[in-house]
This record gives structure tokens, sequence and C-alpha cells, in this order.
């Protein structure tokens, strides 16, 4: 199985849910050059369908993917390498991920300071962030 050529890094800081998928995507676009990066502790076949979530940021979005690569990254880690079977998840995947930056950025921010740090990483960062021609 061929990948996306350039991986987002999700950063270490948030964690993420991952759950098999049961119903797979019937087709998957494998012209998508972006995809996503992590570290897991759990090991997962190439091939397997992956549903992501981030529940201590929002319920509300998921996002399905497929294994690309799932490589042992020291004792207990995993490296693991994931395309999306369209734009859409792709789409959705690229909010997720500027919704961890946000909160990372905002994360030594008083809680009255948040929106207006929320603003700034959007403003400073938001228009360089990995798109993938969407």
């Amino acid at each position: 199985m061929i990948g996306p050529q350039h991986y987002l890094q999700h950063p270490e800081q948030i964690e993420l849910e991952l759950s098999p998928l049961i119903n797979a995507p019937s087709a998957s676009d494998s012209s998508l050059s972006l995809g996503l990066s992590l570290h897991c502790h759990h090991y997962y076949p190439i091939g397997k369908w992956l549903r992501i979530q981030a529940p201590a940021l929002t319920d509300e979005l998921s996002i399905d993917a497929r294994v690309v690569d799932c490589n042992r990254d020291g004792p207990g880690q995993y490296r693991l390498q994931l395309s999306f079977p369209d734009q859409e998840q792709l789409f959705r995947a690229r909010m997720l991920e500027q919704l961890c930056q946000i909160c990372i950025y905002q994360h030594q921010t008083p809680e009255e300071e948040r929106d207006r740090r929320a603003l700034e990483w959007i403003d400073a960062e938001a228009a360089h962030f990995p798109s993938d021609d969407l």
C-alpha cells in the first residue's frame, strides 16, 4: 500500500482515542498526499480502518483513517501513519490538528485570555498550516 507523501505530526500533549471501524469506507482516494502521523500504545496492522477522536477537545468531531504503517518506536510505543479516504476526512483531520495546536498555544494562559490567544494563533499560523490544496 502506498501512503501519503507528507504527514501532519500530531502533538503528543493531546490524547487521541483510536477505535477500530467495523464498516470500513467502500472507497479510498489514494491521490491525497497528506496524512497523519502519531504515537500510540497499540499496534494496528496495515490496512486497518480506525475512527479518530479527541474527547478532551470536542465530542463532535471524528475522523476515519486507514493505517498506512505502524512501527515500534520504543517500549510500548508505536509510530502510526494514517491516510484518509477522501477530502472531507482530510479536512476534518486538518481542523482537529489545528484545534490541538490552538489548545497547546492557550495552555499557559489564564482562562479570560484564551479566546485572544486562539485568535493570535489563527492569525499567525492558520494560513501556513499544511492543507494538501484543500
